[in-house]
């Protein structure tokens, strides 16, 4: 691949680079007295020999403690590392005569040159460092034995949460001249395409990694007939359990492909920091991480890099507050911790063991995801400038990769792509002062019981009853009466009226005194909605569960956890009339979807309903302003397996982009609506691909045939 920035690396300015460097760090040393108690230099002259033996024993004693000692490093996160660079200097200043050093002044001193250096080198070029790197990268394996495939390996960057329209504002402004450069010299081509719903990592990574994402609902869902367990997709424990689910063996990366920092593995035996594989501790040493480790340095620069991130996101805490920056959330230490292990831990380990693979040449495939911008973009908002720098961070990364290959004697293919994107806007409680779930149980009984979760966090799962026939077995008994309402006709379903569903007799639940009292009131369900005033409940704290709600960004999900099924349309207004018409005539909602006995999927709105099944609108269509493709998603959605009793969408505005989350995040995603479904792909031209591209699987099909037109040149 064509690359612009390795070759133009001066070999005089890196010399001159590491002279200044080597006098500063000595000068560092020599003022370490007056930085710490924990030592004593004796004469000046003291500071130019610890400089040069430590050169000297990273030089040749870094290689071998990193051999033994790897294991270690990676167990550690690597503090292992960061303690033997303070060992290290602590040894070669020890015996030094007047020199009196303890352990923390060791480490305080290692700190500080490694903040020079590194500010040093980017302020001589940004891209030095990098390259540098990557240079001995190349020198550890060029003796290596190469691989037998000669066939181009195709290595794939997902920007995790990065919409299309977002990347092309990147673009434009500068921040991503890698990209722009491969468009230009139209070596790539860019692409929107349409992801599934829910637009989030959990669904489409399982679509484009494994090709399936079936009952995946959203990033979290509840199984009823588990005890009400909520399931996680990216949790340690539940992601192995999706993954053989999903999994068919035949995955994106199954074939010689390396997974790194992603949900699921692709069916990869070579993974590093993935979700569904991480608590295989025997598999947790890969030797592609000796790249990470490559010299004493190294680490230490990922280290000081993280504490910069750290610094420079309480900055913008401090400036969102004095412009008043809306909508704003609230943040601060912790989550300036969290946010440098996504955007600079995790990037770097990403970028130096995929370097590593590249040139050893072993693996005919990766996949990779870069989490700083989701991050930084659902606590700052998706256009800040926050998220600019993030993206220029990325592209930079991106290069590094470029150099890598331009040099491994085995060529690799490049595809940049997003798995979702991400709406903006105050959140449902900044914008009604009330959460979802608070707001559900204003239509519920006083003295049902909910269950409180953490409005931070996304996502759940839910199955049909094992008792009784399912309610698919049922439809198929009802093609008869398909698209009937419950207000109209109630007589058409006598015929399957022995067909209990755990609850209510059929026959029960049509003559309940609920019901009838409604069909004497309204004439339709549309009148229902519209009509009914629904009264809202002071609601009381309790400890059991008959209520969960979850939110998944603008999407939410609402069980009713008593009823181990997923009850119909007609089970919720028998037994809380209020609860339908008090959500969908909200402002903050846009569409709710239930199944209803009769008619199965119905999407309903404030001012409409729209019939799934039968693609029938009554009164304004509900789905007008979420896409061409939303039916389609919803019916999908609507077969899945432990499916909430209602699941919740939010208002959207195609005007201002607004979407508000039900979980306390200014950018978000999840549901439909706007750029959170509308991400991107950036391919080799010479690729053949489809005018539209609709769905994880559609990528999923894309890049497994891109792998299998790279096999044969």
């Amino acid at each position: 691949m064509e690359n612009t920035n390795y070759s133009n690396v001066n070999k005089a300015k890196i010399i001159l680079t590491s002279i200044i460097t080597g006098i500063i760090n000595i000068l560092i040393v020599i003022a370490m007295p007056m930085l710490s108690a924990d030592f004593v230099l004796g004469p000046w002259t003291n500071a130019i020999i610890i400089i040069v033996l430590l050169t000297v024993a990273n030089t040749i004693l870094w290689p071998i403690f990193t051999k033994i000692l790897m294991r270690f490093f990676i167990i550690t996160f690597g503090i292992g590392a960061l303690l033997l660079n303070g060992l290290m200097f602590y040894g070669v200043a020890y015996y030094l005569p007047e020199v009196k050093i303890g352990i923390g002044g060791a480490l305080i001193a290692t700190l500080f040159i490694n903040i020079a250096t590194t500010l040093i080198f980017n302020i001589a070029n940004i891209d030095f460092y990098n390259n540098y790197i990557i240079k001995k990268l190349s020198k550890k394996v060029k003796n290596k034995k190469r691989a037998a495939n000669k066939h181009p390996g195709l290595i794939m960057l997902e920007i995790d949460g990065l919409a299309k329209e977002i990347l092309d504002e990147a673009i434009e402004k500068g921040y991503m001249p890698t990209l722009k450069r491969w468009i230009e010299n139209k070596t790539h081509t860019l692409k929107e395409w349409e992801t599934d719903l829910s637009s989030q990592t959990g669904a489409s990574q399982a679509g484009i990694l494994h090709g399936n994402n079936k009952d995946i609902i959203a990033y979290r869902w509840v199984e009823k007939e588990n005890n009400n367990k909520i399931i996680v997709s990216s949790n340690f424990s539940h992601a192995p359990l999706i993954e053989q689910k999903i999994s068919d063996g035949n995955g994106l990366l199954s074939d010689k492909g390396a997974s790194r920092a992603n949900m699921f593995s692709g069916d990869s035996d070579n993974f590093i920091f993935t979700s569904s594989k991480i608590i295989e501790l025997n598999k947790l040493y890969n030797k592609t991480w000796y790249s990470v480790f490559t010299t004493s340095n190294s680490f230490q620069r990922i280290f000081v890099l993280f504490l910069w991130d750290i610094l420079k996101e309480l900055k913008s805490q401090i400036v969102h507050k004095i412009k008043n920056i809306q909508p704003r959330m609230k943040r601060g230490i912790v989550y300036a911790t969290l946010r440098a292990g996504g955007n600079v831990f995790l990037r770097e380990v990403v970028t130096e063991t995929l370097a590593g693979d590249i040139l050893n040449g072993e693996i005919n495939s990766a996949y990779a995801t870069y989490v700083g911008y989701d991050e930084v973009a659902h606590h700052s908002g998706i256009r800040d400038n926050d998220v600019w720098s993030v993206l220029k961070e990325i592209d930079l990364e991106i290069n590094r990769l470029e150099n890598a290959e331009s040099i491994s004697k085995r060529p690799y293919e490049f595809v940049i792509l997003s798995d979702h994107g991400q709406g903006n806007g105050a959140t449902f409680k900044q914008r009604y002062g009330i959460t979802l779930g608070n707001f559900v149980r204003r239509f519920l009984p006083e003295d049902m019981k909910s269950l409180r979760t953490d409005e931070e966090s996304d996502h759940f799962r839910n199955s049909y009853i094992p008792k009784n026939e399912s309610i698919e077995n049922i439809r198929e008994k009802m093609d008869n009466i398909k698209n009937h309402d419950i207000f109209e006709e109630y007589e058409s379903l006598q015929n399957i009226k022995e067909k209990s569903i755990d609850f209510l007799k059929i026959d029960e639940l049509y003559k309940s005194e609920q019901i009838q009292t409604l069909r004497k009131k309204y004439s339709d369900s549309l009148d229902y909605i519209r009509g009914y005033e629904a009264s809202q409940h002071t609601t009381k704290k309790a400890s059991d569960s008959e209520l969960i709600v979850l939110g998944s960004g603008n999407l939410g999900l609402i069980y009713l956890t008593q009823w181990k099924h997923r009850l119909t349309y007609e089970e919720i207004i028998s037994l809380f009339p209020d609860l339908i018409p008090g959500l969908v005539k909200h402002p903050g909602i846009g569409f709710i979807l239930v199944n209803s006995l009769a008619n199965g999927g119905m999407v309903i709105g404030k001012n409409g309903i729209y019939y799934l099944e039968s693609d029938e609108i009554i009164g304004e269509n509900p789905l007008a302003n979420f896409g061409k493709n939303a039916p389609k998603h919803l019916k999908r959605h609507n077969t899945f397996k432990n499916m909430p009793d209602i699941l919740v969408n939010s208002f959207y505005d195609p005007e201002s982009g607004d979407i508000c989350a039900f979980e306390e995040l200014i950018g978000s995603h999840g549901g439909l609506g706007g750029t959170q479904t509308k991400p991107f792909i950036l391919y080799p031209s010479d690729w053949d691909c489809p005018d539209e591209l609709v769905g994880a699987k559609s990528i999923y099909d894309l890049l497994k045939n891109g792998m299998k037109k790279l096999k044969e040149e």
